[in-house]
């Protein structure tokens, strides 16, 4: 845990914070009008981009994610509502690495087991990312917990799942060859 924080110490990792903070709001902004539920939810391929960085990336990708999120609620749906969106998001990113780095082990194949691990990590940090956002939402009395916390966790997973196992598979091994995937400390 002592990572989430020491990654601000470190240019490298502040410029994947950075990074992914761009990279997230700059796929999260064109879907605003896709709206599922008006003023809290949109269509979101992007949230692949949490999982998949967060995997690559480790607690910088966490970071990035809250802030890439916070950023793109300015663009429409900012509301209170957008601070249990800022940590929902951060732990999207932070729950796939854990469970990533607690499952993979040796080298980056994207085979069988691989896939299965990526999908598993997709499901459930898109669970954590919906029960918090869903809690905040209730509390605000913004929309009924089911509600929200159905249509984030579905949209997370599905777009997490599907879209981010095909750039894992694309994009792994290039960004491996650059040095920049976390090891963690």
């Amino acid at each position: 845990m002592k990572d989430v924080f020491t990654v601000w110490s470190k240019t490298r990792q502040i410029v994947l914070i950075s990074i992914t903070a761009a990279i997230y709001a700059g796929t999260l902004i064109p879907f605003k009008p896709i709206q599922i539920i008006p003023g809290l939810t949109e269509l979101r391929p992007a949230s692949a981009i949490p999982v998949l960085f967060g995997i690559m990336f480790g607690p910088a990708a966490a970071w990035g994610s809250a802030i890439g999120n916070l950023i793109a609620d300015f663009f429409g749906m900012l509301s209170p509502a957008s601070a249990f969106g800022f940590i929902g998001n951060f732990l999207f990113s932070y729950t796939a690495y854990l469970i990533w780095k607690t499952f993979v082990k040796g080298e980056f194949t994207m085979g069988l087991k691989q896939v299965a691990i990526y999908v598993f990590a997709s499901v459930v940090s898109s669970f954590v990312c919906a029960l918090t956002v869903a809690c905040g939402v209730e509390l605000l009395s913004l929309a009924p917990f089911k509600i929200i916390f159905l249509v984030i966790f579905i949209n997370n997973s599905v777009m997490s799942s599907v879209i981010g196992t095909i750039l894992m598979a694309l994009l792994y091994k290039r960004i491996e060859k650059t040095g920049l995937i976390y090891k963690g400390e």
